[in-house]
Protein backbone atom coordinates (compact mmCIF):
# COMPACT_ATOMS: atom_id res chain seq x y z
CA UNK A 1 0.00 0.00 0.00
CA UNK A 2 1.06 3.54 -0.63
CA UNK A 3 1.77 5.30 2.64
CA UNK A 4 -0.57 8.17 3.48
CA UNK A 5 -0.78 10.79 6.22
CA UNK A 6 -2.00 9.11 9.42
CA UNK A 7 -2.95 10.58 12.78
CA UNK A 8 -1.23 7.95 14.94
CA UNK A 9 -3.48 8.37 18.01
CA UNK A 10 -7.01 8.36 16.64
CA UNK A 11 -9.47 7.64 19.43
CA UNK A 12 -12.47 9.28 21.08
CA UNK A 13 -10.53 11.78 23.23
CA UNK A 14 -8.96 13.26 20.09
CA UNK A 15 -12.28 13.79 18.30
CA UNK A 16 -14.33 16.87 19.13
CA UNK A 17 -18.00 16.85 18.19
CA UNK A 18 -20.53 19.58 17.49
CA UNK A 19 -24.00 18.86 18.82
CA UNK A 20 -26.69 19.08 16.18
CA UNK A 21 -30.45 18.92 16.39
CA UNK A 22 -31.87 15.95 18.23
CA UNK A 23 -29.29 13.21 18.63
CA UNK A 24 -27.20 14.16 15.60
CA UNK A 25 -23.59 15.25 15.96
CA UNK A 26 -20.98 16.30 13.44
CA UNK A 27 -17.22 16.14 13.71
CA UNK A 28 -15.96 19.59 14.69
CA UNK A 29 -12.23 18.86 14.95
CA UNK A 30 -9.53 16.24 15.25
CA UNK A 31 -6.85 17.21 17.77
CA UNK A 32 -3.48 16.01 19.13
CA UNK A 33 -1.22 15.68 16.10
CA UNK A 34 2.01 14.74 17.91
CA UNK A 35 2.12 11.28 16.31
CA UNK A 36 1.23 12.22 12.72
CA UNK A 37 3.26 10.17 10.25
CA UNK A 38 3.23 8.61 6.80
CA UNK A 39 1.90 5.11 7.21
CA UNK A 40 -1.00 2.76 6.80
CA UNK A 41 -4.47 4.18 7.53
CA UNK A 42 -5.65 0.78 8.74
CA UNK A 43 -3.65 1.31 11.95
CA UNK A 44 -5.64 4.46 12.74
CA UNK A 45 -8.88 2.63 11.96
CA UNK A 46 -7.97 -0.40 14.12
CA UNK A 47 -7.37 1.95 17.05
CA UNK A 48 -10.43 4.10 16.38
CA UNK A 49 -12.82 1.14 16.08
CA UNK A 50 -11.39 -0.62 19.16
CA UNK A 51 -11.51 2.49 21.33
CA UNK A 52 -14.88 3.85 20.23
CA UNK A 53 -17.04 0.78 19.62
CA UNK A 54 -18.08 -2.13 21.78
CA UNK A 55 -16.15 -5.29 20.99
CA UNK A 56 -19.29 -6.87 19.56
CA UNK A 57 -20.08 -3.91 17.30
CA UNK A 58 -16.48 -3.72 16.09
CA UNK A 59 -16.36 -7.42 15.24
CA UNK A 60 -19.69 -7.30 13.44
CA UNK A 61 -19.23 -4.00 11.57
CA UNK A 62 -15.51 -3.45 10.87
CA UNK A 63 -15.81 -4.35 7.18
CA UNK A 64 -18.87 -2.15 6.70
CA UNK A 65 -17.08 0.73 8.43
CA UNK A 66 -13.96 0.29 6.28
CA UNK A 67 -16.19 0.33 3.20
CA UNK A 68 -17.84 3.55 4.42
CA UNK A 69 -14.42 5.11 5.06
CA UNK A 70 -13.22 4.07 1.60
CA UNK A 71 -16.30 5.56 -0.11
CA UNK A 72 -15.80 8.78 1.85
CA UNK A 73 -12.15 8.92 0.83
CA UNK A 74 -13.05 8.26 -2.82
CA UNK A 75 -15.43 11.20 -2.67
CA UNK A 76 -12.80 13.44 -1.07
CA UNK A 77 -10.09 12.69 -3.66
CA UNK A 78 -12.61 13.80 -6.30
CA UNK A 79 -11.56 11.61 -9.21
CA UNK A 80 -7.84 11.46 -8.40
CA UNK A 81 -6.15 8.06 -8.08
CA UNK A 82 -6.79 6.31 -4.79
CA UNK A 83 -3.63 5.49 -2.81
CA UNK A 84 -4.89 1.94 -2.14
CA UNK A 85 -7.76 -0.39 -2.95
CA UNK A 86 -10.54 -1.40 -0.58
CA UNK A 87 -9.14 -4.94 -0.51
CA UNK A 88 -5.69 -3.63 0.43
CA UNK A 89 -7.26 -1.63 3.25
CA UNK A 90 -9.15 -4.68 4.55
CA UNK A 91 -6.05 -6.87 4.33
CA UNK A 92 -3.99 -4.24 6.15
CA UNK A 93 -6.64 -4.05 8.89
CA UNK A 94 -6.53 -7.84 9.38
CA UNK A 95 -2.72 -7.88 9.41
CA UNK A 96 -2.30 -4.89 11.75
CA UNK A 97 -5.02 -5.84 14.21
CA UNK A 98 -2.83 -8.22 16.28
CA UNK A 99 -0.22 -5.48 16.76
CA UNK A 100 -2.77 -2.77 17.61
CA UNK A 101 -4.67 -5.23 19.82
CA UNK A 102 -1.57 -6.02 21.88
CA UNK A 103 -0.84 -2.32 22.21
CA UNK A 104 -4.38 -1.74 23.54
CA UNK A 105 -4.23 -4.71 25.91
CA UNK A 106 -1.03 -3.29 27.41
CA UNK A 107 -3.07 -0.22 28.43
CA UNK A 108 -5.74 -2.29 30.19
CA UNK A 109 -3.91 -2.50 33.53
CA UNK A 110 -3.81 1.24 34.23
CA UNK A 111 -7.39 1.67 33.00
CA UNK A 112 -8.64 -1.15 35.22
CA UNK A 113 -6.69 0.30 38.15
CA UNK A 114 -8.45 3.66 37.78
CA UNK A 115 -11.84 1.94 37.56
CA UNK A 116 -11.31 -0.29 40.59
CA UNK A 117 -10.39 2.78 42.67
CA UNK A 118 -13.73 4.45 41.93
CA UNK A 119 -16.02 4.84 44.92
CA UNK A 120 -19.41 4.46 43.19
CA UNK A 121 -19.96 0.67 43.03
CA UNK A 122 -22.65 0.66 40.34
CA UNK A 123 -20.67 2.92 38.01
CA UNK A 124 -17.51 0.93 38.76
CA UNK A 125 -19.18 -2.32 37.71
CA UNK A 126 -20.64 -0.78 34.54
CA UNK A 127 -17.22 0.51 33.48
CA UNK A 128 -15.52 -2.77 34.32
CA UNK A 129 -18.09 -4.61 32.19
CA UNK A 130 -17.46 -2.27 29.23
CA UNK A 131 -13.68 -2.59 29.45
CA UNK A 132 -13.73 -6.36 29.94
CA UNK A 133 -16.06 -6.81 26.96
CA UNK A 134 -13.64 -4.82 24.78
CA UNK A 135 -10.63 -6.77 26.09
CA UNK A 136 -12.26 -10.15 25.43
CA UNK A 137 -13.16 -9.21 21.85
CA UNK A 138 -9.75 -7.67 21.19
CA UNK A 139 -8.05 -10.87 22.38
CA UNK A 140 -10.40 -12.99 20.24
CA UNK A 141 -9.47 -10.98 17.16
CA UNK A 142 -5.75 -10.89 17.94
CA UNK A 143 -5.79 -14.69 18.00
CA UNK A 144 -8.07 -14.99 14.94
CA UNK A 145 -6.09 -12.61 12.71
CA UNK A 146 -2.69 -13.81 13.91
CA UNK A 147 -3.67 -17.45 13.34
CA UNK A 148 -4.98 -16.58 9.89
CA UNK A 149 -1.67 -14.93 8.95
CA UNK A 150 0.35 -17.90 10.20
CA UNK A 151 -1.77 -20.40 8.24
CA UNK A 152 -2.09 -18.27 5.07
CA UNK A 153 0.92 -15.97 4.86
CA UNK A 154 1.06 -13.63 1.88
CA UNK A 155 3.59 -11.02 0.93
CA UNK A 156 2.73 -7.45 1.73
CA UNK A 157 3.93 -5.39 -1.19
CA UNK A 158 4.13 -1.64 -1.12
CA UNK A 159 2.54 -0.01 -4.15
CA UNK A 160 4.81 2.33 -6.02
Amino acid sequence: MTRVLCHGDLWSANLLWRKGEGKSHSLAAIIDFQTVHLGCPAADLCLLFSACLSGKDRQERWEELLEDFYRYLEHEVDGEDMPFTLEQLKEAYRRLYPIIGFMLISMAGPILNVITNMSEEEEKQERLDVVMEKIEHILDDVIKYYSSDVVNPTKCEEAS
